[in-house]
C-alpha cells in the first residue's frame, strides 16, 4: 500500500474509534465523545500525560456524573495537560454547573446558547452543530468533518495548456458566480460541506499552542 493510502486508511479508522474509544487526532490529540456520562466513560479522560477533546455536546447525566467528571478535571489539572471540552444546549445542567468554573488547564467551547456559556463561542447554528454531531455516529470520518475545504473550480497550469492548445494564447479564469442572480431553474442545490466547526476550533487551537510552545 502507498504511504499517502495507508494514512489515508489510518484516518479513516481513526475517524470512527470514538465510537469505543479515543480516536487520535494528530500531534498527541485525542478525541473522546461520551455519550453517558460515568467514571468508566470518563476513564480515558482522566489521564493527563496527553492533550485530549472531551465531547459533552449530547451526553446524558445519571446522579454521580457530576462527582465523576469534577474528579477527572482534578486530575487533569495535576497533570497540566489541556483538556478542551465541547458543550452546546443539551448539555445536562449538573455537568454545566460543574464546568462552570473549569480548572486552567480546561478550556470549554461550544456554539451560541451552550451551557454553561463556553469560554470560546464558535460561530456555528446549533441546528449544524447538530447535524455535524450526528454525523458521525452514521459514519463520516473525522477527517472529513474536520477539513472545512471548500470546492472551486479548477484553473490551473493543466488549463492554461489546454486551452493555448485550443487557440486561446491568453485564457483567463472563469467569472465568478454572481451571488445576487436566482439559480437556474431545475438546477440541483448544491449542498455546503458538513463541518464539525466546534471540534474544528479545538483542533486549532491545539495546533496554536504546540505552535507557540515551540
Amino acid at each position: 500500500m502507498r504511504p499517502a493510502a495507508a494514512l489515508l486508511a489510518l484516518l479513516v479508522l481513526a475517524g470512527h474509534a470514538g465510537a469505543t474509544g479515543t480516536a487520535d487526532l494528530g500531534q498527541g490529540l485525542g478525541y473522546l465523545r461520551v455519550r453517558a456520562v460515568d467514571a468508566a466513560a470518563l476513564r480515558p479522560a482522566a489521564d493527563g500525560a496527553a492533550a485530549l477533546v472531551l465531547d459533552l455536546r449530547q451526553a446524558t447525566a445519571a446522579a454521580d456524573a457530576p462527582a465523576d467528571l469534577a474528579a477527572v478535571l482534578a486530575a487533569r489539572s495535576a497533570a497540566g495537560a489541556p483538556l478542551f471540552v465541547l458543550v452546546g444546549p443539551e448539555t445536562p445542567q449538573s455537568l454545566a454547573a460543574v464546568l462552570a468554573a473549569p480548572p486552567t488547564q480546561v478550556l470549554t467551547l461550544g456554539p451560541a446558547g451552550a451551557r454553561p456559556e463556553p469560554r470560546v463561542i464558535v460561530q456555528s447554528d446549533p441546528d449544524a452543530d447538530r447535524r455535524a454531531y450526528d454525523a458521525y455516529d452514521r459514519g463520516t470520518p473525522l477527517a472529513e468533518l474536520l477539513s472545512g475545504r471548500v470546492e472551486k473550480e479548477r484553473f490551473d497550469e493543466a488549463t492554461l495548456v489546454q486551452e493555448f492548445r485550443s487557440g486561446n494564447p491568453a485564457p483567463e479564469p472563469p467569472p465568478a458566480p454572481d451571488p445576487t442572480a436566482p439559480p437556474l431553474a431545475g438546477a440541483p442545490a448544491k449542498a455546503a460541506p458538513l463541518t464539525d466547526r466546534v471540534l474544528q476550533r479545538a483542533l486549532h487551537l491545539h495546533r496554536a499552542l504546540l505552535a507557540l510552545r515551540r
